[in-house]
């Protein structure tokens, strides 16, 4: 009884709430790097190193954009293009959208000839992989010998992270440990005689002072981050005494202490009645529209937060924070080595799977994925006393759409610096980044440990679990409530399942 009436209440705040939300577009990812220049209408030029120049290859690909939608007829891509030898028919979709799409494409059969798949834990694509709806690299390519640089350049944990039950159908996106930061508001705290916090209660206390000093901005302190979760001590494996299975992590005593962390933040106002149902452009455009004092996102983007800000008014600021001390852990947010990949249809015939295969091959050269990154020399950077320079162009054609077509080999510092901002700032960022290292490693085990028992029932469960866990934050259901649910939930012999499976999959990638 306690569930269908305390669901019901929260479903009619949400509906209530769902209205009121805008969207908005987001920032392009731009690293920091020098690139070789590449010649007007020479492909191969690169160091003689693509292997796909001469072969024209038609491809259509199914894709997410966080930015506007990519102009494939604009001079760079264009040059990427001619670069590989490759003709693009591209389906961008928003990213806020882009789950909901690839469903429906992997419902249909219908599937174009290479999709990306941003998170390997979804039933849909995991039952779409072991219908062999998708290439088998181990069966269409062996071990890779053939193309030594997606083995060599694709660091094999994110090879074997990304791997179901084993096989591999995914090339994946390799991404460095260094990515996500707290975006904040310096100027403001300046303002308030504030230092910069180290803990979280001195950011929710300078937050909640913020807040009251500017009561006619309405300001939204706080939006729910999950990675805030590693604060209470989140990514630490808890087994479960009955199953002796590793308890999924919002069935712990530690998220049950981030929720009730939560329910006293939105007590004190900081956070928006609408919280629950915000998508990542939301929150993202109220914090650069000075609506919001927060947000979670790659640290590059910060160049550009600043720059709409000030475009607001010339003293506002934007800022990153690499982590916050909690209770018992800290907020920081260290990569995993990769994000989600591209799989190609097994519609498709080996000879052309292949050809992708090559073409992919070249796209993680070093060099190659600098020239993705940035850009044409001559057209969209310049070199001025050995550094880059980019152009007008640069800014308005390159956005990491780009990395959405193509696998790219690791750089460090790809989620640290921005291609458009100066060398000082990029520098400063690197600086800043760096302090993440101070913090103990923490990294959430359920992004890569999978359960074919989880990704069958969870979605059955999981909007009423979100519904509950929203109503215990919003003060609509007590934490008593909260508590009792989330223990009846723990012992579903579904769940119990899942726990073990997740135990096994634990002890296979990090014991």
């Amino acid at each position: 009884m306690v569930r269908s009436r305390s669901v019901g209440k929260i479903a009619a705040l949400l509906l209530s709430a769902a209205v009121l939300l805008t969207g908005s577009a987001c920032s392009g990812d731009l690293p920091d790097g020098t690139a070789p220049a590449i010649r007007e209408n020479q492909p191969e030029a690169v160091g003689g190193i693509l292997s796909t120049a001469g072969k024209l290859l038609s491809l259509n690909v199914l894709s997410n954009t966080p930015r506007e939608l990519p102009d494939l007829n604009n001079r760079f891509w264009t040059k990427v293009q001619e670069l590989f030898q490759v003709k693009l028919h591209a389906e961008f979709v928003p990213l806020d959208d882009y789950e909901t799409r690839l469903r429906q494409v992997l419902s249909s059969g219908e599937l174009p000839e290479v999709m990306v798949v941003n998170t390997l834990d979804d039933g849909v694509f995991n039952q779409a992989a072991k219908q062999g709806m998708f290439w088998d690299l181990h069966e269409l390519a062996g071990g890779l010998d053939d193309f030594p640089n997606l083995k060599t350049n694709i660091p094999e944990e994110a090879w074997r992270y990304s791997s179901v039950e084993g096989k591999r159908y995914v090339i994946p996106r390799v991404r460095p440990m260094l990515d996500g930061a707290l975006h904040w508001r310096p100027d403001l705290f300046a303002a308030q005689c504030l230092p910069e916090p180290r803990t979280l209660d001195e950011y929710i206390a300078g937050l909640r002072q913020i807040v009251e000093a500017y009561p006619q901005k309405h300001y939204v302190g706080l939006h729910f981050e999950e990675s805030f979760f590693g604060a209470f001590g989140g990514f630490e494996p808890v087994y479960d005494r009955k199953s002796g299975g590793l308890l999924y992590k919002y069935f712990t005593e530690a998220y049950t202490d981030f929720v009730a962390w939560y329910r006293k933040v939105y007590a004190m106002g900081l956070m928006s009645e609408e919280f629950a149902v915000l998508k990542g452009s939301d929150k993202e455009y109220m914090f650069r529209s000075d609506k919001a004092l927060t947000f979670q996102k790659n640290m590059y983007h910060s160049y550009t937060y600043d720059q709409d800000l000030k475009r607001i008014n010339p003293d506002f600021q934007a800022g990153v924070i690499t982590y916050l001390n909690g209770p018992n852990g800290h907020t920081g947010e260290f990569g995993v080595g990769y994000t989600g990949g591209f799989v190609i249809s097994r519609k498709v015939p080996a000879e052309k799977a292949l050809r992708i295969l090559r073409m992919y091959n070249d796209a993680v050269v070093p060099e190659v994925t600098d020239q993705l990154l940035h850009g044409f020399q001559g057209i969209h950077y310049r070199m001025v006393n050995g550094e880059r320079v980019p152009t007008e162009l640069a800014r308005k054609e390159i956005s990491n759409a780009v990395m959405q077509v193509f696998p790219n080999a690791l750089d460090p510092w790809q989620k640290v610096t921005h291609t458009a901002a100066p060398k000082e700032w990029n520098e400063r960022m690197k600086g800043i980044a760096r302090t993440l290292y101070q913090a103990k490693h923490a990294v959430d085990p359920f992004r890569v440990i999978r359960s074919e028992a989880w990704l069958k029932e969870w979605p059955k469960l999981q909007d009423e679990y979100i519904a509950m866990r929203t109503g215990a934050i919003m003060g609509v259901v007590t934490m008593e409530e909260y508590r009792s649910y989330v223990a009846k939930l723990r012992e579903k012999p579904e769940l119990q399942q899942a726990f073990r499976e997740f135990a096994e999959s634990y002890k296979s990638l990090f014991q």
